[in-house]
């Protein structure tokens, strides 16, 4: 069993290390948390409306990407690297994959496009 990560996983690796990179200092986070929404709203539009992170592991039907859990975890390594202030884990990690399993047909619809 080969466990490297492949040329695609490498691609979101670096791309998203880049924008962390410019994103996430220790100032940036520390400020990020005392807002009230508790996150970087200006990241999180850029991970959730430009990069499509939090559907990056669901099914192109209801909106995502469809690509495996793997590669949402290298999203979450970058993310816990630099102590990202994001709603990803709630939404794609813990959300997301409940109402794709559990939901309705109704419900899968209605909530996971967004």
């Amino acid at each position: 069993m080969d466990a490297a990560f492949s040329a695609e996983q490498e691609e979101i690796r670096r791309t998203l290390r880049d924008l962390l990179a410019q994103r996430c200092g220790p100032d940036d986070v520390k400020a990020a948390v005392r807002t009230p929404a508790g996150h970087d709203t200006a990241l999180w539009a850029v991970l959730a409306g430009q990069l499509g992170l939090p559907g990056l592991a669901l099914p192109e039907a209801y909106g995502g990407v469809g690509c495996a859990v793997a590669d949402l975890a290298v999203v979450g390594e970058e993310l816990g690297r630099v102590l990202a202030p994001s709603p990803l884990f709630a939404t794609a990690v813990l959300a997301a994959p409940l109402v794709l399993a559990l939901g309705t047909g109704e419900q899968r619809a209605a909530l996971l496009p967004r």
